[in-house]
């Protein structure tokens, strides 16, 4: 018995993420279907990063670069050969050099990377005066003179910027395989409580489906904040938001599932 013939809604074709109708569709989908769309979102929000990293950091690094001078290097873990602070900045991102321990370089950039006499601070314009500190280490020698750096960063940064795009898309695609085998369990719980009809591998490749809005919403909020319309905070909000989205979209799309039970067809035999 078909589902229209017993008073249950077909099942909907599966392509697009952004209603919980559309994420419960994914229950019923081929893996392939759910792997593709996943792989577009994927794209679309690496493509989107990529354009903002490209559009907003080159410029401040080449600035950096050619301000060392060709004496500067990192030798034994020691930053040598630079005598005065450098620093280049734009709202995004400050690169300061301070050869003089304790430097406070005091800037407003979103992201700030600090070349110290012993190490490499990265740290946020929410904490200036905290963040990832990376020893050189006493083996260390980098030649960080201009001479060099210009022409490697020439020639890698078109690597780099396609090492991102990929790498982006393989932790993507990789999260919400690990990050969906978690949320089955809760899943299937609400599918339980609401008399909803929902497989174990339904509930994965619906708890996969789920995650691609935060993402889109992700990648609506940096085109944002690379043009300029929100700033650190509001991406930061908006990172949070994402990971509600998700569980949002989690208990809208078992709910959008079909009942367990269909609902009994009411209608009136003695009408006309």
């Amino acid at each position: 018995m078909t589902g229209a013939a017993d008073g249950s809604t077909p099942p909907a074709a599966a392509w697009q993420p952004l209603t919980f109708g559309g994420v419960a569709a994914f229950a019923g989908a081929r893996l392939a279907r759910l792997l593709v769309v996943e792989l577009l979102v994927a794209v679309a929000f690496s493509a989107t990063l990529v354009w903002f990293l490209g559009r907003s950091y080159p410029p401040v690094i080449l600035q950096a670069i050619r301000k060392m001078p060709n004496t500067a290097r990192v030798t034994a873990g020691q930053l040598q050969g630079v005598s005065q602070t450098l620093i280049s900045e734009s709202k995004f991102l400050a690169i300061a050099v301070t050869p003089e321990p304790g430097s406070e370089i005091g800037q407003g950039a979103d992201l700030q990377i600090q070349l110290r006499p012993t190490d490499l601070c990265v740290g946020s314009v929410y904490k200036p005066d905290w963040g990832w500190e990376f020893d050189y280490g006493t083996a260390t020698t980098i030649d960080l003179s201009r001479s060099n750096l210009e022409p490697w960063w020439g020639a890698w940064q078109p690597v780099v910027w396609t090492g991102v795009a990929l790498g982006v898309i393989v932790l993507l695609m990789a999260a919400w395989l690990v990050v969906a085998a978690a949320y089955m369990m809760p899943a299937m719980f609400v599918a339980w409580y609401a008399d909803r009809s929902l497989s174990w591998g339904g509930a994965w490749r619906l708890s996969s489906a789920a995650l691609m809005p935060g993402t889109l919403l992700m990648a609506a909020a940096v085109l944002s904040y690379g043009w300029h319309a929100i700033d650190l905070l509001g991406l930061s909000l908006s990172l949070v938001a994402h990971f509600i989205m998700g569980w949002v979209y989690l208990v809208g799309g078992v709910i959008a599932a079909p009942r367990l039970f269909p609902v009994a067809d009411k209608h009136n035999p003695f009408a006309a």
